[in-house]
């Protein structure tokens, strides 16, 4: 089983995690750029874009967007949303570990932890990747991508309810080790709708592979075309995580040399 049933449901998806301040975090990123940016930000890409919650609100101060995904799903759902507002966005159907664009880009981010490498090899190439897109002096910002424990050590995982226009999602993050000398593990996602009286379980499983901090300093520090610029808890460019108890939605940062 894979997360293809999940992402064949946008709208779901959408309500699932719709517990983000997405105006907040835009000025987080205009923060980012202001402050670590060496180059002017107009053009902008999210990997593993899936509804492209971000769209709208980065069309609405003047950048250009671009996202990649693998559902096909999700990128229609997306361009549908573009259409609704009048905008002109490059939707890409294609893989974040291995990919191309036909013009560079001044920012790119991943988001919620979707980095989809299973390997250090399949890292090594994802990060290949945004180097050939990103322009030298952008930023790459990954959102809860690096871990301060194995998610598995965490039987409970999490859960959460949201509703919008009446229809009701139950969200589930469960995770299982896989391998841990691999640093692999099994996350479970799963969604119980309640869409005006129709009922929907969606279940969907994925093998990730975790990155902890000093593994990912080391990885950016021998990378030819990276630098580390900093990182911090809960989007919060006050919080160092080396001030952090816990980690909670920490974004890591790191410019193309």
């Amino acid at each position: 089983m894979d997360l293809a049933g999940v992402y064949d449901n946008p709208q779901y998806y959408e309500i699932a995690f719709s517990f983000r301040d997405i105006p907040a975090e835009v000025d987080v990123f205009e923060e980012c750029f202001k402050r670590f940016s060496q180059i002017p930000v107009k053009s902008v890409l999210e990997l593993g874009c899936g509804n492209s919650p971000h769209m709208e609100e980065l069309i609405k101060r003047g950048y250009q967007y671009s996202g990649l995904d693998l559902s096909k799903a999700m990128l229609e759902y997306s361009r549908e949303k573009a259409l609704r507002i009048g905008a002109e966005v490059n939707l890409i159907h294609g893989d974040m570990v291995d990919f191309s664009l036909e013009t560079e880009v001044d920012f790119v981010y991943v988001l919620l932890g979707s980095l989809a490498a299973k390997n250090t090899s399949e890292q090594t190439t994802h990060f290949d990747s945004v180097a050939n897109v990103l322009k030298k002096g952008g930023l790459y910002l990954l959102d809860w991508c690096v871990q301060d424990d194995p998610p598995w050590v965490s039987e409970s995982g999490g859960n959460w309810v949201l509703e919008r226009e009446g229809i009701q999602v139950k969200t589930t993050v469960l995770w299982k080790a896989i391998n841990p000398v691999e640093q692999t593990f099994e996350e479970t996602l799963s969604m119980e709708v309640n869409d005006h009286g129709e009922k929907l379980n969606i279940v969907g499983k994925e093998i990730k592979r975790a990155i902890y901090p000093q593994e990912f300093l080391c990885f950016i520090s021998a990378s030819k075309h990276f630098e580390f610029v900093g990182w911090w808890n809960n989007w919060d460019l006050r919080q160092p995580l080396e001030q952090a108890n816990k980690f909670d939605r920490p974004i890591a940062l790191v410019r193309r040399i």
